[in-house]
C-alpha cells in the first residue's frame, strides 16, 4: 500500500511542477497616442507602456496578452514587443495595409481577450469586425508570420510593449499587459527534486 501511495505522491508532485511552472508578469496600460493626420502618417510616434522585468530562471515566453485592448480601425496600429539582446517582433502590423492605405476597419474591443503565442493563428488581412477573442501568432506585414516569441533562450531583463497609431481620428487604449513566462528545465528539475526529497523525508 505504501508503494502505491508513494507512486501517487510522485505523480502529484510532478503534476504540480508542470502546472506551476509558468509565471505571469504584468504591467499597466494607458491611452494610445493619436497624433496622425492621414493614413500612414510618418510623423506619428509610438506609445510605450510600462516595462515588464523578467527575472533569471525563465527561458520561454509562452504568451503575451493585452488586457482591455480597445481601438477602432485595426489598420491604424502596429503593436511591437521588444526584449533583451535586441529581440523584437510585431504582434500585429496594420492588417489590410501596404503601408500607405488605411487598412482594415475592424475594431479591437476591450471586452474581448487578445493574446499572442507561437501556436496561435495569424491575424487575417481582412479580420472579422470586431476582431474576435483568441490566441494569435505574431503577425507582420501582409498577414505573414513575424519573429516568433522566444523559446529556450535567455529572456531575463526588461520587455517593452509599444503601439504606434499611424492615422488620426481613431483612438484607443489598453488597461495593461501580461507576459506568461516558463522556467528553464533545470529550474523545473530542482522543483521536482525538492518535492521528491520532501517525500523521502516523510517516509
Amino acid at each position: 500500500m505504501k508503494t502505491v501511495a508513494n507512486v501517487l505522491a510522485v505523480v502529484a508532485i510532478l503534476g504540480f511542477v508542470a502546472t506551476a511552472g509558468a509565471d505571469d508578469f504584468s504591467a499597466g496600460g494607458g491611452a494610445i497616442s493619436d497624433t496622425g493626420f492621414g493614413c500612414g502618417d510618418p510623423s506619428t510616434t509610438a506609445t510605450t507602456f510600462p516595462v515588464i522585468s523578467i527575472p533569471g530562471g525563465f527561458d520561454t515566453i509562452a504568451s503575451v496578452q493585452l488586457d482591455g485592448l480597445n481601438h477602432t480601425w485595426a489598420g491604424d496600429i502596429d503593436i511591437q514587443l521588444d526584449g533583451p539582446g535586441g529581440y523584437n517582433t510585431f504582434l500585429v502590423d496594420r492588417p489590410g495595409t501596404d503601408g500607405a492605405a488605411c487598412g482594415s476597419a475592424a475594431d479591437y474591443v476591450s471586452n474581448n481577450t487578445y493574446n499572442w503565442a507561437n501556436g496561435g493563428s495569424l491575424i487575417s488581412e481582412a479580420p472579422s469586425d470586431p476582431i474576435p477573442s483568441g490566441g494569435y501568432a505574431p503577425t507582420g506585414e501582409f498577414g505573414a508570420a513575424s519573429t516568433a516569441l522566444p523559446t529556450g533562450a535567455a529572456i531575463a531583463g526588461d520587455w517593452t510593449l509599444s503601439i504606434r497609431d499611424w492615422s488620426g481620428g481613431d483612438s484607443g487604449s489598453i488597461s495593461g499587459w501580461t507576459i506568461e513566462a516558463t522556467p528553464e528545465p533545470s529550474t523545473l528539475g530542482l522543483l521536482a527534486i525538492g518535492g521528491l526529497a520532501l517525500l523521502r523525508r516523510r517516509r
